[in-house]
């Protein structure tokens, strides 16, 4: 059976921290994710802009955090409210 690797230096752990920016098409989109994320046990710290153009809306949000398993549960989130082709 292998170790779990857990790299300190100093006898303190390293961490991953992210940040992730992406953007939907709609309103419903936007309100719904930030729903879910409120949701979520961890306090994620997140910036959100409504950005318009002569021709789109575009809803921008910003989400940062730290450990690789938050970026996948937030992710998990993205994907619940992404476009679905049905």
């Amino acid at each position: 059976m292998s170790e779990l690797y857990q790299p300190t230096v100093g006898g303190r752990a390293s961490i991953c921290t992210w940040e992730l920016e992406f953007s939907f098409r709609t309103k419903e989109q936007i309100n719904k994710f930030i729903g879910l994320l409120m949701r979520e046990e961890v306090d994620y710290n997140f910036e959100f802009e409504k950005v318009l153009d002569d021709t789109t809306t575009l809803y921008y949000i910003t989400v940062s955090g730290s450990w690789a398993h938050c970026l996948i549960r937030v992710a998990e989130l993205i994907k619940e409210v992404d476009y679905q082709n049905e």
